[in-house]
């Protein structure tokens, strides 16, 4: 079991974070319950009641209820974007299992309690020392974000309101293995399941936020109840193929082999034209997956990273400071996966009330999505990637070039890939995102 950590702040600082500071105040959670505040988790005890001294912004809550006999239910998972000094409350729903929002009226002397330290000795501190590592992971995800893709109707993300995995097409041995664990603690819940993906198991349709309640009831099966309290995410819909009216083929083809057009489209349509809205979308899907083990996080991750790793002018010309960006959030991603401990990609947890979080507790998948990204899809799309990017080394810019290297360097330390050799020469049958030959029939004109 990981030793609780200390949090040593010099008096000003200590000051600034008590005043400033956020808080996160859970009601009424069970003994044993293990709930996660970012990437640090805790084992709740008679008297934890939540964390203290929060950094403004992004944060992210994950937690399972314990049984009599230590089976955990599946992982449910919410985003919040904290204001300095709110005070952030749930409590906890004993018939569902979930932590649930509550009335500003009933909330408010809970809140003034807070500010009066009421509850100080319930409040562990949270750990700064490993903020900027979750900057690295959350700093793209907005308020705007969270409200866009969250569940109704309180943002709860469970893989048991998710599709049947089987939709979502796992292709590599490690992936077939990684969706059999999860769907594992998708069975234990009884009164939910959730009706095949319509769009090729990756992505649902994005809708308005009139619609959202409505559709969540649509998506499920006809014979079983929504699980109420949890939902699907509302992820973004990805184009598989390009199509421009009065284009030949020959053109169509071109124009899909570079997904750039395709990226362009996507930034217009469904993120105003920002890039770091996107990378909000990427984060948060990522960590949808790694903390809150979803299915259709890691689903909408992948689509999302197949679509810049198959552009080609976009990097090298129109749009070299997104890549930058997004090849920087996908190392912080990587080297979070394939680098750490599982205790230290989780965060050792103080004892407030309860016990620290050892490393068999059920958040993150350090160890499984190691396992799984070594023969995942990324081996073939970096080679792609790498071998595009060494035949416009001459006009590269100096900084993609350098985060580009620095992914290549751990892939290849870590995984034992050689992007020298491997992966330029596979088969892109195998590539259920290959490059699409249009033929004359599929084209609308």
């Amino acid at each position: 079991m990981s030793a609780p950590y200390s949090v040593k702040l010099d008096e000003h600082s200590a000051r600034h974070f008590t005043d400033k500071g956020a808080t996160i105040l859970l009601l009424d959670v069970p003994l044993q319950t293990h709930v996660a505040f970012d990437h640090q988790s805790f084992v709740t005890g008679r008297k934890f009641k939540g964390v203290k001294m929060l950094p403004p912004g992004t944060h992210m809550v994950s937690y399972n209820a314990a049984s009599r006999t230590g089976d955990f239910s599946p992982t449910t998972s919410f985003f919040v974007h904290l204001a300095p000094e709110q005070v952030y409350i749930r409590r906890w729903n004993c018939e569902h299992e979930l932590l649930e929002d509550i009335s500003a009226d009933e909330a408010e002397p809970y809140a003034a309690g807070v500010r009066r330290f009421d509850f100080d000795q319930s409040l562990a501190p949270y750990n700064l020392h490993a903020y900027q590592q979750w900057q690295n992971l959350s700093g793209y995800i907005s308020k705007q974000t969270i409200s866009k893709l969250s569940p109704l109707p309180s943002g709860n993300i469970s893989i048991t309101a998710e599709a049947d995995p089987a939709h979502l097409q796992p292709v590599t041995p490690a992936e077939k293995q990684l969706y059999a664990q999860l769907q594992e603690g998708r069975s234990t819940s009884t009164e939910s399941d959730s009706a095949p993906m319509q769009v090729d198991g990756r992505q649902q349709p994005q809708t308005a936020a009139s619609d959202r309640a409505q559709d969540m009831h649509s998506m499920q099966t006809p014979d079983l109840a929504p699980r109420e309290g949890v939902g699907r995410c509302y992820y973004t819909q990805l184009p598989r193929l390009v199509k421009v009216a009065g284009m030949s083929p020959q053109q169509l083809t071109a124009l899909n082999l570079d997904k750039t057009g395709m990226l362009l489209q996507v930034l217009q349509k469904h993120y105003s034209g920002s890039g770091e809205e996107l990378l909000g979308e990427v984060q948060f899907s990522f960590l949808a997956f790694l903390m809150g083990q979803s299915l259709e996080g890691f689903a909408q991750w992948k689509a999302i990273i197949h679509l810049l790793l198959g552009c080609e002018e976009a990097p090298i010309r129109s749009h070299v400071q997104l890549f930058i960006k997004a090849l920087r959030c996908l190392l912080c991603q990587l080297q979070h996966s394939l680098t750490q401990e599982p205790a230290k990609a989780l965060g050792a947890s103080p004892k407030v009330g309860g016990q620290a979080s050892g490393v068999d507790g059920p958040f993150g998948m350090a160890a499984m999505v190691e396992e799984f990204l070594a023969d995942s899809f990324l081996q073939q799309l970096f080679a792609k990637y790498f071998a595009m990017l060494a035949d416009e080394a001459p006009v590269l810019n100096r900084q993609l070039q350098s985060v580009s290297k620095q992914v290549q360097q751990l892939l290849e330390q870590r995984l034992g890939w050689d992007f020298q050799v491997q992966g330029v020469g596979q088969d892109d049958d195998e590539d259920e995102y290959a490059p699409v030959v249009v033929q004359l029939d599929n084209v609308t004109l």
